[in-house]
């Protein structure tokens, strides 16, 4: 179970409109299951029901106890002989039934009792009186009956019915029990429903309340009302005087008494039965439609669905309201409307990540994910001389620089679409990389190489072509191939190059590997592993050192050996190592979220100690993930002499002075001396894995051991053994009172979702153990 909740969290991490269905979904589920969106259902549905609003048949009249029968009796405690009065009346006029909106449960005067128990008597099975069972306070039903010597001659009728949240509409019962006996309401009565029905039904309330025909109740018994008025016609008895607080509200028809929802709903009952799907089905509709809209790109036809969706949540509710089938659409459009907002919201970040910033072209990432991975020539152009060109200006010249150089390709009608990387500009061609497509990229050349005009001053572009025209590798391979050749051209001082794919001596696979490094990049090829750090006196997981890895689209997984000397070699380890900073930071900041305690480590280059923004980037990583400075290890791998660099020392007291620790690493191997220890400003020393792999046998690594933990102890350093494989070398360093070891025999470098499983597992605890990866 645990495995599939991680799978599930894994899969929404990665899919970001998976996660945006997944929450819907949950939201969607909550509300409908909890009826929450019943008011605005009941909005949707009096809204409807008021545009196809109509009259009622006039078979039902209502018998109104209005403010004119109080007046004429002195109130409404009035004697029962005038309801006696009232039902010989009806019936003399050729009414067909009679039902009263009215429970009879108390005892008046002896006399007016028996003159109304009479009356029922006389017209037997005609006449129906209420009956009612509200819920108390404890949701228990207590029960109302008309008197027994009512109940003797005339049968009761079920009154029941409530108001929905808000008082925005209303529910009449099909029946109920009263003494565990099934009873029919008034409204199933009238409509003559076979018996054997219960629960609640909400009434059609398309049929217009103010057109029920109304008479009043003394009118009636003082004959003033014409026979023909009420011959024929079920007759209901009710309140509708406001002194008698039986006044209810339906949205948009107003307050009405409530003996008019029972003719309301006896006259829907007579069209046929009500049936209610509840939000269940439109909330299915509504994720077929979500899912049209989330898998399709296309602003129109994503338009379209949205258009779809409106109209169906709109018609086909009225079409089955028609046919007295109800439904709840609010969780369905809830649904529908988060799925299509977040689709919108992701669309545009989304539209972000392949926009670069400075042209706003699309960038490398939306020419890989274009259909163009067929093109037969993909071309790279590099500006050779712009970056002192913009180093020339005062003010932020590339915008301008770059828009110029589109001007001039797009007015050329060669590219159709062209694409800004951080290195050059790309587009692809339908023409291969034949003499004639080489002239066309030699009269590019001409034009482009006219003077530009930026501000005020005239400059000159250096410029020159790369060009694949291989379809058999796949399109990102193709582009940093292209730029591979734009590199060699320029250094030849050439027009263009083409790609040969036969070619694999050193320089030009080290120009290929950096002309992809930005695209890998982007593009996840290059991501982060983990190793590990355990304390040696605890054996627990205290920290992890970050590893950069590459996934070579062409060659497969590349050791850090064989790329990052190359970084360091063309000017291109510092987005590598801002690359590997922020993702550790990143996930750092999840574990530490998640209950993890850890730090982290990240290898910095000493080339790196001289770019001059380094402390105030490293910084804002820190802020911007919310970590502290002091879980960040910045580990200075040796590549030269630091000592001898001007401002390395400098820059690495601003470092520490933020709250960074500083690590030598690899000490024993190079420059990594005992001047190191005494002037560098470091927290820790990294004995190299050459002095541990064999420490449990090699006495001369044991010595040379065992002296560096003296030194580095007493000059209040912590050091690291990297390279343990083994239970032995761990016992030997445990016994030397060294204090973080790192190695095979520990873990693996391991992927962030593999060192997550580590951490949570049950069995761990922290605790370091063999990791097989």
């Amino acid at each position: 179970m645990i495995r599939r909740l991680r799978a599930l969290r894994d899969a929404l991490l990665s899919r970001p409109r998976l996660r945006i269905v997944f929450w819907a979904l949950l939201i969607g589920v909550i509300v409908g299951a909890i009826e929450g969106g019943e008011p605005l259902d009941d909005i949707f549905k009096a809204a409807r029901d008021y545009a196809r609003g109509r009259p009622a048949s006039g078979d039902i009249v209502v018998v109104a106890v209005d403010d004119k029968t109080g007046d004429r009796y002195g109130g409404f405690a009035f004697s029962r002989t005038i309801d006696a009065r009232l039902v010989d009346t009806l019936f003399a006029a050729g009414a067909r039934r009679v039902f009263f909106d009215r429970v009879y449960a108390d005892a008046t005067s002896p006399k007016g009792d028996a003159a109304f128990a009479d009356a029922l008597a006389r017209h037997p099975g005609k006449v129906f009186l209420g009956a009612i069972s509200p819920p108390d306070s404890s949701r228990k039903r207590i029960e109302t009956l008309p008197r027994p010597m009512f109940r003797a001659v005339a049968p009761f009728r079920s009154l029941n019915g409530f108001n929905t949240p808000f008082f925005f509409s209303a529910k009449v019962t099909f029946g109920d029990r009263f003494a565990g006996k099934l009873v029919p309401s008034v409204a199933s009565e009238i409509a003559q429903l076979p018996p054997g029905r219960e629960g609640f039904f909400r009434p059609d309330w398309s049929i217009q309340i103010a057109t029920v025909p109304t008479v009043s109740f003394v009118d009636v018994v003082d004959g003033k009302v014409p026979a023909s008025a009420l011959a024929g016609r079920d007759v209901i008895v009710g309140p509708t005087s406001p002194t008698l607080r039986d006044i209810y509200p339906i949205l948009l028809q107003g307050q009405s008494p409530g003996v008019y929802f029972h003719v309301v709903a006896a006259e829907t009952l007579r069209e046929g039965i009500p049936v209610r799907w509840g939000w269940l089905p439109p909330f299915g509709c509504g994720l077929i439609l979500s899912g049209l809209f989330l898998l399709t790109r296309r602003r129109s036809t994503q338009f379209l669905s949205i258009a779809v969706a409106v109209a169906t949540f709109a018609a086909v509710p009225a079409w089955l309201a028609e046919r007295l089938i109800d439904v709840d659409i609010f969780p369905a459009l809830l649904l529908f409307s988060i799925i299509t907002y977040r689709g919108f919201s992701l669309a545009r970040v989304e539209a972000t990540r392949r926009v670069n910033p400075v042209s706003d072209l699309p960038n490398l990432m939306a020419l890989i994910e274009s259909e163009n991975a067929h093109a037969p020539s993909v071309v790279a152009l590099k500006i050779r001389n712009q970056a002192e060109i913009v180093s020339s200006f005062p003010t932020d010249i590339e915008r301008a620089l770059i828009g110029e150089v589109e001007r001039r390709l797009s007015a050329t009608g060669g590219v159709e679409q062209l694409y800004h990387g951080e290195d050059g500009l790309y587009w692809t061609s339908r023409q291969p990389p034949d003499d004639e497509f080489l002239q066309h990229l030699r009269g590019l050349h001409k034009l482009l190489a006219q003077p530009i005009r930026l501000e005020d001053r005239s400059v000159d572009l250096l410029l020159s072509f790369g060009i694949d025209g291989s379809l058999d590798r796949p399109l990102k391979s193709r582009v940093a191939s292209a730029m591979l050749c734009a590199e060699e051209a320029a250094r030849g001082n050439e027009v263009w190059k083409v790609y040969d794919a036969q070619r694999s001596h050193a320089a030009a696979w080290q120009l290929s590997l950096m002309g992809g490094l930005d695209l890998a990049l982007a593009s996840g090829d290059i991501w982060v592993a983990y190793q590990p750090k355990v304390s040696l006196a605890t054996r627990r997981i205290i920290g992890t050192e970050a590893l950069v890895r590459w996934k070579h689209a062409t060659v497969g997984p590349l050791t850090p050996d064989q790329f990052i000397p190359v970084a360091e070699a063309h000017g291109k380890i510092a987005p590598l190592t801002y690359f590997v900073l922020e993702q550790s930071l990143k996930d750092l900041a999840a574990l530490r979220a998640s209950g993890h305690e850890l730090g982290v480590s990240v290898n910095l280059s000493p080339q790196m100690l001289q770019e001059s923004d380094l402390v105030e980037r490293v910084s804002s990583a820190l802020a911007r993930h919310d970590v502290p400075a002091r879980e960040l290890t910045l580990e200075i791998t040796e590549t030269g002499d630091l000592l001898s660099v001007p401002g390395n020392i400098e820059r690495m007291q601003q470092l520490v002075a933020t709250g960074v620790k500083l690590s030598i690493d690899d000490y024993g191997t190079g420059k990594a001396t005992l001047e190191y220890l005494a002037r560098l400003p470091s927290h820790e020393v990294k004995i190299d894995r050459t002095f541990i792999t064999d420490l449990d046998r090699n006495q001369q690594n044991l010595i040379l051991v065992r002296a560096t933990l003296d030194m580095a102890h007493k000059l209040g350093r912590h050091v690291v053994a990297e390279g343990v494989e083994n239970e032995a070398v761990m016992q030997v360093l445990r016994r030397l009172g060294c204090d973080i070891a790192q190695g095979y025999l520990l873990s693996k470098p391991i992927p962030y979702a593999d060192l997550v499983a580590l951490l949570d597992a049950d069995s761990a605890q922290h605790l370091a153990r063999v990791v097989i990866s």
